[in-house]
């Protein structure tokens, strides 16, 4: 079986350097990270730094790539709200066996893929563990987390090689949709919470309050699921309870660190799909549409600003 050489990141954020950060130390492996040519231009004055060291990444605009070998695998870490306009930056180096890997929050970063590059091996994929902290260029992470990974199983045997090869933590759940809607409501959950009321884990920790606001945000996403078949959305939120009351008290979800930096948060990747889905099955979301009303409200006001 042919082995992954040409790796393309899209998308060299918190998530995005987490494996790259380990296939850069891979003999063999040739990585770039592509962008717009103004993110590039950025990147090549400036750098990226992981836990205080600047990583030795190759940078490439679309304008840049001619000649450039097609990628055998293109890690898909952007934010769910850029995706379909940076997937152009990667076209010029998308050929017929190309596999993609996303890594995102949501749940229909995939279909996004699909739709854009119909004749491509599109897998699954998230990340769950500690969240990292970026500022600006500058990203820290303790190393704690697994990348969890689905799909067409030629194509996964081959990333999940690779990333055992690089030492990256990663896992194959026995059923991916089960898998993605169980981190989904997890998120839906904790991150809405955190960027609505300000609060790291520690403060959702010790809030009663703040626990049931989060509590019934899942438990809306949670009715979601049943209705499209998911099974065992009742043990979702109780591992999700699990997962948040056992969080580093200082950690602040990648929402609330948007929302804090004013940066365009992932809010329509969880409560928009979610009230959406909601509606179109006559389930009432009020907890979710709440927060989306309310974020996106502090949003537009960043842009007035």
């Amino acid at each position: 079986m042919d082995s992954l050489r040409h790796i393309v990141l899209l998308g060299a954020g918190a998530v995005g350097v987490l494996p790259a950060e380990k296939l850069l130390k891979l003999p063999g492996i040739t990585l770039t990270a592509a962008a717009d040519k103004e993110r590039v231009q950025r990147y090549r004055q400036d750098g990226i730094f992981f836990n205080g060291e600047k990583l030795p990444l190759s940078f490439a605009a679309p304008g840049e790539m001619s000649g450039m070998p097609p990628a055998d695998l293109i890690i898909v870490a952007t934010k769910t709200t850029t995706l379909s306009a940076a997937l152009e930056n990667v076209a010029p180096l998308t050929g017929s066996n190309t596999i993609f890997l996303p890594l995102l929050n949501g749940i229909t970063a995939h279909e996004v893929i699909g739709r854009r590059f119909p004749g491509n091996t599109v897998l699954r994929g998230y990340f769950l563990g500690h969240a990292s902290v970026r500022e600006k260029n500058f990203i820290r992470h303790d190393g704690v987390g697994t990348f969890f990974c689905g799909g067409e199983n030629t194509a996964l045997t081959k990333v999940t090689d690779l990333f055992d090869q690089s030492g990256i933590n990663n896992a194959i759940p026995e059923n991916m949709d089960h898998a993605v809607w169980k981190k989904f409501i997890l998120n839906v959950g904790i991150n809405q919470t955190q960027a609505m009321f300000y609060a790291d884990y520690g403060a959702v920790q010790r809030d009663a309050k703040l626990l049931d606001y989060c509590k019934n945000l899942m438990l809306e996403a949670a009715a979601v699921a049943q209705a499209e078949n998911i099974y065992g959305t009742g043990e979702m939120i109780s591992a999700a309870m699990e997962v948040i009351l056992t969080m580093p008290e200082n950690a602040k979800t990648s929402m609330l660190q948007d929302v804090l930096a004013h940066r365009p948060s992932e809010i329509d990747a969880f409560a928009g799909t979610l009230s959406a889905k909601a509606e179109k099955l006559g389930i009432p979301t009020p907890y979710n549409n709440e927060v989306l009303a309310e974020i996106t409200r502090r949003e537009k006001s960043y842009c007035r600003a």
